[in-house]
């Protein structure tokens, strides 16, 4: 399910130029599993004149056959012996820094972030694509967004990326009430496999706040950037997505540099986009923190040249976004 918004961006562009689109469905058996959610398949297939199959054959398959990073790897290998179709890989966020030689050799294209990025960790092809990634080609309005999720249009919004479970102790919750005292509607963002608290939830919309869990298609994350004018993050890979929307963020750099086990090569995959003028790091915050000294640091970060610094990184680290889809057909076609 979190594969749709980088690919109805890529049927709707196939529907402009009559390419009829399909989606084989695979179980996963995680929380964005789509045999979990067939119902909403049914929806995004009717809307947008998408052929849903749940079983066959390789041998089916002819055209182009996306997939997303390792996801399906064995169909995605009998569809490669079965030679009727391309093999376009889409990558998604960083997890192309795992998996990437699983699908490198059986992949006709693979769609990357930015030549910089594919330079950076060390996997330059000859397949890889640097057309931009799919997902921000879709159009978002600020004012429907508002009335979709009944947000107080007249209040500042700061989004709020919650931790993941194993970070939570070193992230410093008491800023959601600094947030409040400034007047600011605070809109948590959280996964199902990271959820919040029952209390933590009473507490949020006690004070006018709102807390989220995945949308499938638009994403809910870029949705409420749409509307939001600050985001609190800590260390995850929506800071792509807050670079390519243009809103500045405070990050606590909490992630562990060891997870399940292992020392990871890069503890914060997209750690370059965090190194631009559009964002405060912190590691945490002292016990005298007050209102005031967030309100300092938010007119710190808003006086500076945010649109320079967010141009600068989408031309050092990523692609201008536009038509994305369009030139990904035009190149594999």
């Amino acid at each position: 399910m979190t594969h749709l918004r980088y690919y109805i961006p890529i049927v709707e562009e196939g529907n402009r130029r009559g390419i009829k689109s399909c989606f084989y469905l695979l179980s996963s058996g995680k929380y964005n599993c789509p045999t979990k959610h067939k119902d909403i398949c049914k929806q995004v297939a009717e809307e947008y004149n998408i052929e849903l199959f749940v079983d066959g054959t390789a041998n089916d398959v002819e055209g182009f056959w996306f997939v997303n990073e390792s996801s399906g790897l064995e169909v995605t290998q009998e569809v490669a012996e079965a030679g009727n179709a391309k093999i376009v890989v889409t990558t998604y966020q960083t997890d192309f820094t795992q998996c990437y030689p699983k699908y490198k050799d059986i992949a006709d294209y693979i769609v990357m972030p930015s030549e910089n990025i594919a330079k950076y960790y060390g996997f330059e092809s000859e397949k890889n694509l640097y057309v931009g990634i799919p997902k921000y080609d879709t159009v978002l309005n600020k004012e429907e967004i508002l009335k979709k999720y009944n947000l107080d249009p007249n209040k500042k919004k700061v989004l709020m990326i919650w931790p993941k479970t194993r970070d939570l102790a070193k992230f410093p919750i008491d800023i959601v009430k600094n947030f409040n005292e400034l007047g600011w509607q605070v809109m948590v963002k959280a996964r199902a496999k990271d959820p919040l608290s029952s209390s933590t939830i009473d507490y949020m919309q006690k004070n006018g706040n709102q807390v989220f869990y995945d949308g499938w298609f638009p994403h809910t994350s870029q949705e409420l950037l749409e509307v939001s004018d600050l985001v609190v993050n800590c260390g995850s890979t929506t800071i792509e997505e807050c670079v390519m929307h243009e809103v500045p963020l405070i990050n606590f750099d909490i992630k562990p540099e060891i997870r399940h086990g292992v020392k990871q090569q890069h503890r914060v995959t997209h750690d370059y986009l965090y190194k631009y003028d559009y964002c405060i790091n912190l590691t945490g915050l002292d016990s005298n923190f007050s209102t005031a000294m967030l309100n300092d640091m938010i007119q710190t970060l808003f006086q500076r040249d945010l649109k320079s610094e967010f141009k600068k990184c989408k031309q050092e680290w990523l692609y201008d976004h536009k038509n994305t889809c369009k030139n990904l057909l035009d190149v594999i076609l």
